[in-house]
């Protein structure tokens, strides 16, 4: 009797496995909202790797991140202003899945003094973080990008995108190879030649050997701002470098947040933006074609791993500008996003002809094999977002 128990309990066993896997395999796209546990806010920006296949979503506006797992993982949470934490996907068992974030704050930041300039600082931090960067590696990207003109949406642009990256002496080269795209709307060539969007062409030179701090990395501009480094109480291991124009400099000046790992000496988290009166302070609508920068703001954020990752994992760029043509004011805005939603140290071989060499994705064919905007994009739509789309796509069909 008992050598016949012993295989109905394997058996037994082996059936509940089975029934394991199958209901988490219908049950594998998962929705979750990050709030803050204080103030029940949604929290966007929040960075939800997958570690198991180093897969990577961002919350959106509403603190909404969608996925879609083939099989049961460890999810990592991270926010610069929030304990990060690992979550077991089997315990997300609603169909939205409320998680709340802690912030780690219960000080006010202080002011770090030092005896090298936070100039010099931060030459070194920019040194040490190019050398630290995860290369070669293999960048598997998604790129939203939203234009307007005169408050009217007119384009829009998505698109999945291969970045190779290679070293390449000092710097590094990269390869592209596109996935899928779509373009929504129609740009006309004489009236919209200043809509531009990302340049993939020096893209990841701009990220990847920090392009966006040279302006304040000169020695010149040592005078024209003021440096200061504070601590950073959400995160005991990061400082902040605050970087700011003095009110009596001229010009597009902007201001700089740079968030760092004090002791790894690499950098988290960049933010700069420019200060709406000394925009306007700068412009001048009389000169015909002069762009005039009436906002402009990016933020980019890399995910570090102990000493074996070191990566881009989300960027976003905005700017707004005034220009007068043929007379008439022209209004134009632009948002894009960046999303690293697969990173891996894997080369991939590729014919040298299916290398993407254009700047932009705007003048690529629509290439859509699968609704890869949606969870496969890691950064969900918001309603305004998805209402934006389907003006276009309304007057797609009008047409």
């Amino acid at each position: 009797m008992l050598k016949l128990l012993l295989p109905m309990r394997r058996i037994y066993f082996l059936f509940l496995v089975i029934c394991c896997l199958k209901t988490f395999s219908q049950e594998n796209e998962l929705t979750i909202l990050f709030k803050d546990i204080e103030s029940q806010l949604p929290v966007d920006e929040v960075t939800l790797t997958v570690l198991r296949t180093k897969e990577s979503f961002i919350s959106n506006a509403d603190g909404m991140v969608k996925i879609n797992l083939k099989r049961p993982s460890y999810l990592e949470v991270s926010h610069s202003s929030y304990k990060k934490f690992i979550v077991k996907s089997i315990t997300l068992k609603e169909e939205e899945n409320v998680i709340y974030l802690e912030s780690t704050v219960n000080k006010l930041p202080e002011i770090i003094l030092t005896k090298d300039h936070p100039q010099d600082i931060l030459k070194g931090l920019v040194e040490n973080s190019k050398n630290r960067l995860s290369v070669p590696a293999n960048l598997r990207v998604y790129i939203r990008e939203f234009f307007k003109k005169n408050e009217a949406n007119i384009l829009y642009n998505d698109g999945l995108v291969n970045f190779q990256i290679l070293k390449d002496k000092s710097s590094i080269k990269t390869d592209i190879l596109v996935e899928q795209n779509r373009v929504l709307g129609i740009l006309n060539e004489k009236t919209d030649k200043d809509i531009y969007g990302y340049n993939l062409n020096n893209l990841m030179e701009n990220y990847y050997q920090f392009k966006y701090l040279d302006e304040i990395l000169d020695n010149k501009f040592k005078k024209k701002f003021d440096f200061q480094i504070k601590s950073y109480p959400e995160n005991e291991d990061y400082y902040q470098l605050i970087v700011k124009p003095l009110d009596e400099e001229k010009g597009y000046l902007f201001d700089f947040i740079i968030l760092y790992d004090y002791n790894k000496r690499i950098i988290i988290e960049i933010e700069s933006f420019i200060q709406p009166n000394r925009a306007e302070q700068n412009a001048d609508y009389a000169i015909s074609g002069k762009k005039n920068v009436f906002k402009s703001a990016f933020k980019m954020t890399y995910r570090v791993k102990g000493n074996e990752e070191y990566y881009l994992v989300y960027a976003k760029e905005e700017i707004g500008f005034l220009a007068k043509q043929n007379k008439e004011m022209i209004k134009t805005e632009v948002r894009n996003y960046f999303v690293t939603n697969k990173f891996t140290k894997r080369l991939f071989t590729y014919d040298v002809k299916e290398i993407f060499k254009d700047k932009t994705l705007l003048n690529r064919n629509n290439t859509i094999l699968t609704d890869f905007w949606d969870i496969d994009s890691g950064l969900v739509l918001t309603q305004e977002e998805q209402d934006f789309i389907d003006s276009l796509t309304e007057d797609n069909e009008e047409q």
